[in-house]
């Protein structure tokens, strides 16, 4: 099915009329022109240059309005010079607003300049502009000039700019940059309500399916965690039997080594002593033959020697009971053909070692 309105296309001729003009199949008139750029850009003035159709004071009663382009419904209005509209003379009393209009004028087929006075009063107002839905006239204000009585001279102080207001004119822009979505809301809305209506249609079924699914998930979980804790307890006593056994064998062991080793020291200890007791023995009978042999022949420094001799002796004894005592042996370190090894400084370097009795 056709839109009702579409262009443009070409026209081919489908006949002549009674004086010879051909007739076209697709003519058009401007309404369909202009409809298409109304739903494309807004009624206004150019937003460039920037006093596009700006009006100003000129001489006595007369504005000055600038060169520029208008769009009106989607129809322009364009003036490459400026324009010149001579108000009406002041009021004789009070003060009155006269707007300077572009105005679309369907009965004459133009936009066009005019002014229209509002009612002179203490306090006036703008005149009404003429902006029906559909009609011969549409129009957009320029400018409003406030006029005082008696007044001959239009200043630029009594007029104030309406151009870029869109309740008066407003600036041409792009329609397409604005986008109506209410239909898009409506079904948005429409589709959340049946969404909303199902999920709860569905909320207490979906409530059963989950607490179903959750039990099953912890009958799982507890049967798992018991064959673990099962599994674990049995795990568990294995191995402390297992460590008890070891430690006990570790501590009979221990004992059997410390019983032996005490055993060896008390042995080793007897041997010594004995031994000791046989060389103290022995060097005492040496000592009293040597003696007997010697006595009443020492004098001057062979007694003396004897005597140093014998205190060497007694310090020997002594340092030997007293490392039975401590239980360290200590002794010169030597070479095998007897000299004891030294230090740099010349001390005798000593090798010491303990043995314990138990």
């Amino acid at each position: 099915m056709d839109f009702q309105e579409y262009g443009y296309f070409d026209s081919e001729i489908v006949g002549y009329d009674e004086e010879g003009f051909p007739i076209l199949d697709r003519a058009q008139n401007s309404e369909i022109f202009a409809l298409f750029w109304s739903k494309m850009i807004s009624n206004g003035v150019l937003g460039a240059p920037a006093d596009c159709l700006m009006v100003q004071a000129d001489e006595g009663m007369s504005v000055k309005v600038n060169p520029g382009f208008i769009i009106i419904n989607g129809r322009f209005g364009y003036n490459p010079k400026p324009a010149y509209l001579t108000l009406d003379n002041a009021p004789s009393q009070y003060r009155r607003i006269t707007a300077v209009i572009a105005r679309l004028n369907h009965i004459d087929r133009k936009i066009e300049l005019i002014f229209r006075n509002g009612d002179a009063a203490v306090n006036p107002t703008p005149p009404e502009l003429i902006q029906p839905k559909s009609g011969d006239y549409y129009e957009l204000c320029l400018a409003l000039i406030k006029v005082e009585s008696n007044q001959t001279v239009i200043m630029q102080s009594n007029i104030t700019d309406t151009r870029y207001d869109i309740t008066y004119c407003g600036v041409v822009t792009n329609l397409i940059g604005t986008l109506d979505l209410s239909v898009f809301f409506t079904q948005l809305n429409a589709f959340y309500d049946e969404y909303v209506k199902k999920f709860n249609d569905n909320y207490a079924d979906f409530i059963l399916k989950m607490d179903s699914a959750y039990q099953s998930y912890y009958t799982q979980l507890n049967d798992l965690y018991n064959t673990y804790v099962d599994k674990y307890n049995t795990d568990y006593a294995d191995f402390t039997q297992k460590m008890l056994t070891a430690y006990s064998k570790y501590l009979s062991d221990l004992s059997a080594f410390f019983t032996a080793l005490q055993n060896k020291g008390y042995n080793d200890m007897a041997e010594i002593t004995q031994r000791l007791a046989a060389f103290e023995s022995d060097r005492e009978a040496a000592f009293d033959a040597w003696f007997e042999l010697v006595k009443g022949k020492m004098s001057g420094d062979v007694a003396a020697s004897v005597v140093l001799e014998l205190l060497e002796c007694e310090e020997r004894i002594a340092e030997l009971e007293n490392m039975l005592i401590r239980r360290k042996i200590h002794a010169h370190l030597a070479t095998e053909d007897g000299y004891n090894l030294t230090t740099e400084s010349g001390d005798i370097l000593e090798a010491e070692w303990c043995y314990a009795v138990i």
